[in-house]
């Protein structure tokens, strides 16, 4: 059948396109940007669709199946990231966590027996051009791996999406529905006048301060969602797209970290904070022929590939083109940037948050942001205590690779302290329940704003000295006492 033939037959309104879905199916729903049309369908189906297992990677939208009357629809379990939509209901033990990282989510579905049967993936894609191919717009992730291991594929087309180079494209043919619906915009001045309806005078001006670094698109996304958050959620949701502003102790971290940077090396950046403050705070803009190779982005990074910072010139890997899994988290006004350039690349996540080739990169550099980090150096991102925070995201892999890249390095990068100044992040030793993240075995470089803290091939006497120096001064004593009684007799 001719491609258009098949595109014509098979578009349909969202709930024709979520009856293909079966009550006690799995269905995937990859990252950013996430099908709202189809999401919200499946929510309207709830009492047809009982026992619906629902994978949802890094949830950043909720159609309404977080509220506790969806308790018993759906087994909805987000992956890898938790973050401050899903955590409410997964602490009040609602929802389920399935801890993956990228290399291995895709395995349970590759060997029948092994795992569940992935029934169904909802994406969103882009119309398609001359040649019956989609593209997935500003993020790739893991969607066109979901789909080739999925029963039923179903599209939301929205023809607001960009198209890049890359691996970042679908067939017509590999799609069974189509859902032509483009995701609305919500306007600054709209958007404004929602917030100026919101009680809490703290959580108001929070948003008030969000709206303008957010595009029309994305405030249609997370808008909603935030309106009805904490305090807490809405002030996370600015750390974690730093849309708030970098602190002086930021920018001391900012400048410790730029000390490591050397010119030619491929770098890659973590979401959060601070590390996705570290474009903004000039970290980088003194260095030549940087590369990069990376799961996300942050804000500024693909204006310094605009402004000839990052060309990856050195590169030994994909020489000459910046990288990517998604361009989720760079600025609004950087997204058109990307739009059918050459210069940027949309790859499988299998392919670019991969140990083997993140570590085939020469002089490969990995920032990533921890909780806590302990004196052998065991490294923690996920959790406060035994209180599941927020997830793995791509950054094993990530770190792993860097290190053992020839020339590289791991870069841990956490504020000194928490809760206000009252917690140190370096611990002699991680509560009981805590993840580790990344083991003691990788564990590198460590950037505080007080200093660098060299862990890799050292003892573990060696790494708490490292370590405290690196504290807050306020902790200092205590963490000096509390190694002379663990590793002293």
């Amino acid at each position: 059948m001719d491609w258009n033939e098949h595109y014509k037959r098979n578009t349909v309104t969202a709930d024709e396109a979520i009856a293909l879905v079966s009550p006690g199916g799995n269905v995937a729903i990859s990252v950013d940007p996430k099908p709202t049309a189809l999401m919200d369908a499946v929510a309207s189906q709830h009492k047809r669709l009982a026992d619906l297992r629902i994978f949802d990677v890094a949830p950043i939208y909720d159609p309404g199946w977080l509220r506790p009357d969806f308790e018993g629809s759906f087994r909805y379990s987000p992956s890898m990231f938790l973050g401050p939509l899903a955590r409410p209901a997964y602490h009040e033990r609602r929802i389920d966590f399935a801890p993956v990282i990228f290399t291995t989510d895709l395995q349970p579905y590759r060997e029948p027996g092994r795992g569940p049967r992935l029934d169904a993936t909802l994406v969103s894609v882009t119309p398609p051009d001359e040649h019956g191919f989609c593209s997935f717009g500003k993020g790739l992730w893991n969607k066109r791996s979901f789909a080739r291991h999925a029963r039923v594929v179903l599209a939301q087309v929205d023809d607001s999406l960009i198209r890049t180079y890359g691996d970042n494209y679908i067939h017509v043919s590999e799609i069974d529905r189509f859902v032509e619906h483009s995701q609305p915009e919500l306007s600054l001045e709209v958007s404004e006048e929602m917030v100026s309806n919101v009680e809490d005078p703290l959580i108001r001006a929070e948003l008030e301060r969000v709206l303008p670094l957010l595009n029309g698109s994305n405030r249609y996304e997370f808008l909603p969602n935030l309106l009805g958050g904490t305090l807490r959620q809405v002030q996370e949701f600015s750390r974690l797209w730093a849309t708030a502003e970098p602190g002086e102790v930021d920018r001391k971290i900012s400048q410790n970290v730029a000390e490591l940077i050397r010119d030619g090396d491929t770098i890659q950046i973590g979401v959060g904070s601070p590390s996705s403050y570290l474009p903004r705070l000039g970290t980088f803009d003194d260095k030549r022929d940087l590369g990069w190779h990376s799961e996300m982005t942050a804000p500024g990074i693909l204006s310094l590939i605009r402004d000839g910072i990052i060309t990856g010139a050195r590169k030994n890997v994909n020489p000459g083109v910046a990288v990517f899994t998604a361009i989720t988290g760079c600025a609004p006004n950087e997204i058109l940037y990307a739009h059918n350039n050459p210069l940027i690349e949309l790859r499988d996540a299998e392919y670019v948050v991969n140990i083997s080739t993140i570590s085939s990169h020469h002089n490969y550099v990995s920032m990533n942001n921890a909780l806590s980090i302990d004196f052998s150096g065991q490294i923690n991102s996920e959790t406060i205590g035994d209180r599941q925070w927020n997830g793995t995201g791509g950054q094993p892999e990530l770190h792993m690779g860097a290190v053992a890249s020839k020339g590289g390095r791991g870069i841990t990068l956490l504020r000194s302290t928490a809760a206000g100044g009252s917690v140190s992040r370096i611990v002699p030793q991680h509560p009981a329940g805590s993840a580790v993240t990344i083991p003691r075995t990788f564990a590198d470089t460590i950037v505080t704003e007080y200093g660098i803290a060299q862990l890799l091939g050292k003892t573990i006497r060696e790494r708490a000295r490292e370590l405290i120096a690196v504290a807050h001064p306020n902790f200092r004593a205590e963490l000096k006492k509390a190694a002379e009684r663990l590793f002293y007799p």
